[in-house]
């Protein structure tokens, strides 16, 4: 069970995450093990202090929704535009609880990119990386809540 706000936000973010699973496109798998159900895969990177003040920290860290495309029959209607709009729009979009709960302080979408392979390959990676904001006891990010 997630403790600190941190692990909270990822959560909440992966939860939502999760729903993208319904969109009508085939995913590509990584490993054997990897299921295709599962449509994005949901990654984070360190904080960084952006503020220290009256006794509270403000931290920033990315997290980042990816697929792999495969391209082909199943896919052929979609484009991997309408795809990364589906992504931020599911995830930061009009109407979406954009503080997940309370727990972030403020939330865009930093880049958002196909990277297109090389040799002719059939797959595609889908990325929107999200940068989060947050507050949390001063010199304990990891404090729960």
């Amino acid at each position: 069970m997630a403790d600190t706000i941190r692990e909270k936000i990822i959560t909440a973010f992966a939860t939502r995450a999760a729903s993208l699973s319904a969109l009508a496109v085939e995913r590509a798998r990584r490993t054997v093990d990897e299921s295709d159900n599962v449509f994005v895969s949901v990654w984070d990177g360190e904080d960084q202090l952006i503020e220290v003040k009256y006794g509270v920290e403000k931290l920033q860290f990315p997290l980042a929704v990816e697929c792999i495309w495969k391209a082909g029959a199943t896919n052929a209607s979609v484009s991997a535009n309408a795809l990364m709009g589906s992504i931020v729009n599911t995830m930061i979009g009009a109407g979406v609880d954009r503080t997940f709960g309370g727990l972030v302080d403020q939330i865009a979408a930093s880049t958002k990119s196909p990277q297109y392979p090389v040799d002719g390959s059939d797959y595609t990676t889908l990325t929107v990386i999200f940068l989060i904001n947050y507050t949390t006891a001063m010199g304990n990010p990891y404090a729960k809540s």
